[in-house]
C-alpha cells in the first residue's frame, strides 16, 4: 500500500459522512417545516386550548419526548398551572398540577427567563420530585423554556421529559425555544383579545343600561299617567332581562301592606286586586329589609309564600329577582321579575337596581305633585265647608225650635210624628257637619254601643225613602236583611257612611234604579253589603277610589264621600271593598266586629 489511503475506503467513508450529513440536513428540514406548520396552525387558530393540545402533540412527536406540559402564570395566586398535560400515567388521577411560581424546574425558568436543558433531572438540586410521584412518570431529560412575548413579558414556561437520561440535543432545544416563542406571542394575543372582549361586553352593558336610563327619563318627564308609566318601566326590565313576568308593588304605609301597582304575566290582571301584608312574600321580605332577593328557584327562599301561586292558579314562579324602591330615604315598594330561563345574573340585577330607581323618582315625583294639589284642595274645600256649616248653625237652630213648638199641635199623634221627623233630621244635618270637619281636621271620635238592628235599619229605611224622593227618577230601595240582630257600633258615623253610599247611588243613576241593603253575621263579623245596579264605576278612579278629592265627574262632587266611608269603617277596625262591573252596578262591603254575642 507503501503509506497510501485505499482510495475504495476513502470514497465508503465519505459516502457515509455525506450520509449523515443528508440525515442531519432532513432532521433540520423536517423541524423547520415543523416550525413552519405550527406558525401556520398558530395564525389561523379559532380555539385557542385546542391548538395548544395540537401543537404539543406534534412537539412531542418531532423530538420522541414522553411527556410535556405546557405552564401559564396566575397572577391572582402568583402559581403556575398546567394549561395543557401530557404524558401523566393512565392510572393517576392528575388532571391539573399548581405550583408556586418559584418552585421546581419550571419556577426557575421562569424566575430567571433562562431555557434549562437537563440530562438527569434527579441530579439538579432545583427539581422537585413530587409530581413524578403523583403523575407516575420517572422524569431524566427535561427541556424548559421560558414563554417570552417580544415585549420582554413571560407568560409562562413549556417543558418537556423523557425517561432517558440524556435523551435531548442542543437541536432539540432549539426547536423547544421556536415553539415556545410562537405559543407565547399568541397567548399574549389571546389576553389582549380577551381583555378586549371583556371591555366591548363590558361596554356593551353599560350602553345598555344607558339606553334604559334614557327611555325611562323621557317617559317619566313626559308622562302625566302612573299607571302607564310605570306598566312602560315593567316592561322595559322584563324584556331586558328576558323574563316571563314581573310586578311592582307599592308600599301602603296607613295600612300596613303591599299592592300590585303594575303586573305582566299570566293573570296579572288578577293579582292586581291582591294585597300583602308587611313583610309577606319576597316582595314583603325586601320592602322591610331592603335586601337583594335573587334566586333560582322561588321553592328554595325562605320567604316565598305559595298560596298567591295557590290562589290564583298559576305555577310556582321558578328564578325571583327583587329588588327594593327607594325614594326620599325610605322604601317605597319593590320591583319583582320572576321566570327567567337559566336565571338571574349580576347584570340584570343591575339593571333592575337601576328601574327601580326611577321607579322611585317617578313615585316620589306623582306623590309630591298629589300632595301639593291635596293641601290646595283641602285647604279650599275645608274653608267653603267650614263656612257652609258655620252658615247653617242659625237656620238649624230656628228648624230645631219650630220641632219642639210642635209640641202644641192639636193632633198630638200628628205632632209627636212631626216634631221626630224634624229632630231626626236636624241630628243628622249636625252630625253631618261634625264629621265633615272632624275629617277635614284629621280628627276622630267614635261613640259606640249597642243598637238593635232591625229598629236600626227600620228607621234608616224611612231616612233613606225621603232622601230617595228628590231623586229625578224612582230609586226603588230593597232591604234584604239575613240578620236583624244586635251589634255595637257609633250609629250616627255609620248612617253617615251610609248615606254617602246611597247618595252616590242616586248620583249615578239619574234614569232610576234599585238600591239595596244587606245584612248578615259570620262568627263576630258583621257584613252590611251595600248595592245597586247603576252604570258602575269608571276604571280611571277605580284603584284611587277611597282617596280624598277623587270624583268622577259629579257637578258639585268634593270627592270626601267615599274617603269618609273608608275613614269611618276604619275607624270601627273594619274593611270597605268594592266590585263593580260596568253597564251592571257596583256593591260595596263593609265589614266590622259586630261586638256582641250573637243573638
Amino acid at each position: 500500500m507503501n503509506g497510501r489511503t485505499d482510495p475504495g475506503s476513502l470514497v465508503t467513508n465519505l459516502a457515509r459522512k455525506f450520509g449523515e450529513l443528508e440525515d442531519a440536513v432532513a432532521r433540520q428540514a423536517e423541524r423547520f417545516g415543523a416550525i413552519i406548520e405550527i406558525g401556520a396552525q398558530i395564525s389561523s387558530a379559532r380555539d385557542v386550548d385546542e391548538l395548544l393540545r395540537t401543537v404539543m402533540d406534534r412537539l412531542t412527536s418531532l423530538l420522541g419526548a414522553e411527556a410535556a406540559t405546557l405552564f401559564m402564570y396566575d397572577e391572582a395566586s402568583d402559581e403556575l398551572w398546567s394549561r395543557v398535560l401530557k404524558g401523566a400515567d393512565k392510572s393517576s388521577d392528575l388532571r391539573e398540577i399548581r405550583i408556586p411560581s418559584t418552585h421546581g424546574i419550571a419556577g426557575h425558568v421562569f424566575e430567571t427567563g433562562k431555557t434549562l436543558h437537563l440530562g438527569d433531572a434527579y441530579a439538579d438540586v432545583r427539581f422537585n420530585p413530587d409530581i413524578d410521584k403523583r403523575s407516575g412518570f420517572r422524569t431524566r431529560s427535561i427541556i424548559a423554556a421560558p414563554l417570552r412575548h417580544v415585549s420582554g413579558r413571560l407568560l409562562g414556561v413549556l417543558q418537556v421529559l423523557h425517561r432517558k437520561i440524556e435523551a435531548f440535543s442542543s437541536d432539540d432545544r432549539a426547536l423547544v425555544e421556536g415553539v415556545a416563542t410562537q405559543i407565547a406571542a399568541v397567548l399574549d394575543n389571546v389576553r389582549l383579545v380577551e381583555t378586549l372582549r371583556l371591555q366591548s361586553d363590558e361596554l356593551a352593558r353599560k350602553v345598555k343600561d344607558l339606553d334604559a336610563l334614557y327611555e325611562t327619563e323621557k317617559a317619566i318627564s313626559r308622562s302625566e299617567d302612573q299607571t302607564q308609566l310605570l306598566d312602560g318601566i315593567l316592561k322595559t326590565a322584563t324584556d331586558l332581562v328576558q323574563s316571563d313576568a314581573g310586578s311592582i308593588l307599592i308600599v301602603e304605609e296607613d295600612r300596613d301592606s303591599l299592592y300590585f301597582r303594575s303586573a305582566r304575566g299570566e293573570r296579572s290582571d288578577a293579582l292586581k286586586a291582591i294585597r300583602l301584608k308587611s313583610g309577606q312574600g319576597i316582595a314583603g321580605h325586601v320592602t322591610q329589609t331592603e335586601n337583594i332577593v335573587r334566586v333560582d328557584k322561588a321553592d328554595e327562599c325562605p320567604y316565598y309564600d305559595r298560596s298567591i301561586s295557590k290562589k290564583l292558579g298559576i305555577p310556582t314562579a321558578a328564578a325571583v329577582l327583587c329588588v327594593p324602591v327607594r325614594g326620599e330615604g325610605r322604601v317605597l315598594g319593590a320591583l319583582e321579575l320572576l321566570n327567567k330561563k337559566g336565571g338571574f345574573d349580576d347584570a340584570d340585577e343591575r339593571i333592575a337596581v337601576l328601574l327601580a330607581g326611577q321607579i322611585g323618582r317617578a313615585l316620589v315625583r306623582r306623590q309630591t305633585r298629589e300632595e301639593e294639589e291635596r293641601k290646595a284642595r283641602l285647604a279650599s274645600i275645608g274653608q267653603m265647608i267650614a263656612g257652609v256649616l258655620h252658615d247653617l248653625r242659625t237656620p238649624l237652630t230656628v228648624i230645631s225650635g219650630y220641632a219642639e213648638m210642635l209640641g202644641d199641635e192639636t193632633d198630638r199623634v200628628v205632632r209627636t210624628q212631626f216634631a221626630k221627623s224634624i229632630l231626626a233630621q236636624v241630628d243628622h244635618v249636625t252630625a253631618m257637619q261634625g264629621e265633615t270637619l272632624a275629617f277635614v281636621r284629621g280628627e276622630r271620635s267614635l261613640f259606640k254601643r249597642k243598637v238593635f238592628l232591625h229598629t236600626y235599619f227600620r228607621d234608616l229605611e224611612e231616612q233613606l225613602k225621603q232622601e230617595f224622593s228628590v231623586a229625578p227618577k224612582p230609586i226603588e230601595l230593597k232591604l234584604d236583611l239575613d240578620y236583624t240582630g244586635t251589634a255595637k257600633f257609633d250609629e250616627n258615623k255609620l248612617t253617615r257612611a251610609l248615606f254617602n253610599l246611597a247618595r252616590n247611588a242616586m248620583d249615578a243613576m239619574p234614569d232610576g234604579g234599585r238600591f239595596t241593603l244587606h245584612t248578615s253575621r259570620s262568627d263576630d263579623e258583621l257584613l252590611i253589603r251595600v248595592s245597586d245596579n247603576g252604570p258602575g264605576i269608571p276604571e280611571e278612579i277605580a284603584d284611587r277610589l277611597f282617596e280624598s278629592f277623587v270624583t268622577s265627574g259629579k257637578k258639585n262632587g268634593t270627592g270626601l264621600g267615599l274617603a269618609l266611608v273608608r275613614s269611618i269603617v276604619e275607624e270601627h277596625d273594619g274593611t270597605v271593598s268594592f266590585k263593580s262591573k260596568l253597564g251592571k252596578g257596583t256593591t260595596f262591603d263593609l265589614r266590622m266586629p259586630a261586638g256582641t254575642p250573637r243573638d
